[in-house]
């Protein structure tokens, strides 16, 4: 598809687009805010390519994928869709072009030199939209979780370093508290210990071996990392026996092919040779 330009903003001269690029973005329109609001989101389902440019990691993605996501019912159902109406692929891609202005994202391209690197992406002189077109975000979403967990993370530290000026039954129940989450991980470590030294003893003893929780470092929950109570040890599958006989299972299905172009050759050569002796008198008899 042809590009859908986005108004006067589409031709800028080169000097403009560096200032574009360092200055910071204007203000923009709420339901424009919206619409990348949603375009970030997972639920829109564009796919977020990590890249460089201007020596700074950097998310991009196409403009194809921008504009199946603004035709999804998903975005319908959002306030800004039922404020904008119903979108085809053109007026899509006119309201992600009205974008570009406002610096939601920049238009970019792969370098032409084949030798460095794919992930690197440079400005592109003219800034328009286009479903083939690759942009960077510049629009970073909501920052008030980002300031709460900023702020949480503050006051953590700040009630750390005050902990000499806290009340004397709070500065106690933190030490019971650190007492037993330290007897805990002794305990962990100390069963981790006896667990395999019974190991040993019955590998040496009674092969193949019994292991105390045999789920205890397992990728299973917390609760079923001590179900069973023991278990045998199961010994791994050697790897290289099944790739012994996949190499020979290859082998033989590389001699059956073999076999079987051989003899298409052969009939091949019994349909073409000449007609002998034999041949003409049995043609004789009949």
């Amino acid at each position: 598809m042809g590009e859908a330009c986005c108004g006067s903003h589409d031709h800028q001269p080169a000097s403009h687009l560096q200032h574009m690029e360092k200055t910071a973005p204007p203000e923009r329109p709420k339901n424009l805010c919206q619409v990348a609001d949603y375009l970030l989101s997972p639920q829109s389902g564009v796919k977020k390519r990590d890249g460089v440019f201007n020596d700074s990691r950097v998310i991009y993605f196409r403009g194809k994928g921008a504009v199946n996501a603004l035709l999804k019912d998903e975005f319908r159902a959002t306030a800004v869709g039922k404020e904008i109406g119903e979108l085809t692929r053109e007026s899509a891609a006119q309201l992600l072009g009205s974008m570009i202005p406002h610096q939601f994202f920049l238009k970019v391209e792969r370098p032409s030199d084949p030798e460095m690197p794919k992930n690197m992406l440079q400005l592109v002189q003219y800034q328009s939209f286009g479903e083939d077109g690759i942009f960077v975000w510049r629009y970073e979403g909501s920052q008030l979780r980002t300031h709460l967990m900023a702020g949480l993370l503050l006051l953590i530290v700040l009630a750390g370093v005050m902990f000499p000026l806290w009340p004397v039954p709070l500065r106690l129940g933190v030490w019971y508290l650190s007492v037993g989450v330290l007897i805990l991980l002794g305990l962990f470590f100390a069963m981790a210990i006896v667990r395999l030294i019974l190991f040993v003893i019955t590998w040496v003893v009674l092969k193949p071996g019994v292991w105390i929780f045999p789920n205890l470092f397992e990728d299973v929950g917390f609760v079923d990392s001590f179900i069973p109570l023991w278990g045998w040890h199961e010994p791994e599958a050697p790897v290289e026996k099944k790739s012994t006989k996949k190499i020979q299972a290859g082998e033989e299905a590389q001699a059956e092919v073999e076999t079987q172009v051989i003899s298409e050759e052969v009939a091949e050569k019994v349909t073409k040779r000449r007609p002998m002796v034999e041949d003409a008198a049995d043609e004789d008899v009949l």
